[in-house]
Order: structure tokens, then sequence, then C-alpha cells
């Protein structure tokens, strides 16, 4: 048996050195309010019941008949909610694809106190600022019991909590349903491109369960519960730029320290 040389020796160590920072957080839950949990392929119970702004109850079997934009959200928010609608309205003004035809939007607040009649307000509030006519089918407005909205936040992976008030920290996002009721895609933050918003639409109407352009920037942004904003996470992008370079410097004077050895075996 060879002896182990001074790089491999040098290796070991780093590795040992690492391994705890590592495997930190491995199985540690998210933070509340901090990401979500993407269930990318899992179906949503679809009897689930809310209160729609006309007061009526529906199944979500009931209004998933075709690709669905769903997004979470406490219609009397001070903070994210009320920029993630207004940005959700205008990608649904500015995408080249047609809602009621091609995909339909559901709106549910997951702030149980909230009751139908505030729902019907916000939606006609939206509904008046945008150049789209929409019907109402188009883009539902709904409220629910804490059951059923605890029910739907886990299937979803959303998670908020009580700020110690009256408000809610949570993060912002929409989740791509397919016609069967399957996540497909999640589009994070509170601002949304046209193509995008489109190729997520079209992803979740063949029922494809795809990783969301995004999640190269989930890693480097985290959100800013008291900022109500994305910022930059300079301290996990450094420390994975390091680990990294250590990792290539290492592995190479490895391979260097392999090939001398190998040389000097054949010479002798």
């Amino acid at each position: 048996m060879k002896p182990i040389n001074n790089q491999n020796f040098i290796l070991i160590i780093i590795l040992i050195l690492c391994l705890p920072a590592m495997l930190q957080g491995k199985d540690k839950p998210l933070e509340v309010g901090i990401e979500h949990e993407k269930k990318l392929g899992n179906m949503l119970p679809l009897d689930l019941e809310f209160r729609n702004s006309d007061g009526t109850v529906k199944t979500l079997k009931d209004i998933i008949t075709k690709p669905t934009v769903l997004a979470l959200v406490y219609y009397r928010c001070p903070g994210i909610c009320s920029p993630l609608l207004t940005s959700l309205s205008e990608v649904i003004d500015k995408a080249d694809i047609e809602p009621g035809k091609d995909y339909q939007v559901l709106t549910i607040s997951f702030d149980s106190r909230e009751t139908y009649d505030i729902a019907a307000k916000w939606k006609k509030n939206y509904f008046n600022g945008m150049t789209r006519t929409l019907k109402d089918e188009d883009w539902y407005f709904m409220t629910g019991d804490s059951l059923n909205v605890a029910k739907i936040s886990d299937a979803v992976g959303f998670r908020f909590k009580s700020d110690g008030k009256d408000d809610f920290i949570h993060a912002g996002a929409l989740m791509m349903i397919s016609p069967e009721g399957k996540i497909t895609r999640y589009l994070l933050g509170t601002s949304y491109l046209p193509f995008d918003f489109k190729m997520a639409v079209v992803e979740s109407g063949k029922g494809i369960s795809s990783p969301p352009i995004t999640k190269l920037l989930a890693y480097c942004f985290s959100y800013d519960p008291e900022g109500n904003r994305y910022v930059f996470n300079f301290n996990r992008v450094a420390g994975t730029v390091i680990f990294l370079g250590v990792g290539i410097f290492f592995v190479v004077l490895l391979v260097k320290g392999r090939k001398k050895t190998n040389s000097g075996d054949n010479n002798g």
C-alpha cells in the first residue's frame, strides 16, 4: 500500500474541515417567509373549497379546467401582494396569449379573516385598470377558511407567518397548474416577463414540470421581509465561489502530484 503523499493529505484535511459546512442546512426546514418549497410535479388536492368573489363556493376541480396561474396573497397586504397582482395584471395585458382561452388566473387569500366582498372589491379594481376585457371566470378572486388555506399552501410549498401584529411575512411567486391539477412551474418574485409567463403557461398546458428559469437567481437572491424585496445574497454567492475555487485548486494539485508520482515510477 502506497503512503499518502502531502497533496492527498492536505486534500483530505480540507474535505474534513468543509464537511460540516457542506452538510449544514441539508435537513434544515425552510424559514417561513423567505423561500418557497418548490413541489414541481405534485398534484393539488382538487376537493378543496373556496368562496368566490360573488359569494358562491367552488372546489378547485370546478375551477381548474385549463392551465391556471395561481397566486396566493392577502388583499389588504401592505407589502408585496399589491405589486405582485399589479405585475400580474400587466403581464396578462402584454403577453400574446389569451386569458379565458389559453389559461385562467386564480388568486386566493391566505388570510382566512378576509371575506368574499373584499375579494370582489380587489377584483373590480384590477379589472378596471386593465387594457384587456376579462370575463369573471378568466380571473378568480377567492377567499377560504383556515383549513383549506393551510392545505393549498402546503400543497404548493407556500410559507407565511404572522408578523406579531395584523399582517404576515411571506414571499411572492406565481404557481403554474396544469388542467389536471399538477404543479408545473414557479415564477418567483413580483415582476414577470411576458415571454417567461407565456412559456410557463404553454408548459402547464402540456403538463410539463420544469425547474423555474429563475432558479439561479433564486439562489443568488434572498427575500428581505423587512424591506419587502429580494436582495443579493453576497455571503452565499461569495462562499460558493470561494469553495469552488479551493476545490479546483486542490484538484489541480492532486492531479499534478499523481503525474509526478507516475513519472517517478516510470523512471525508476
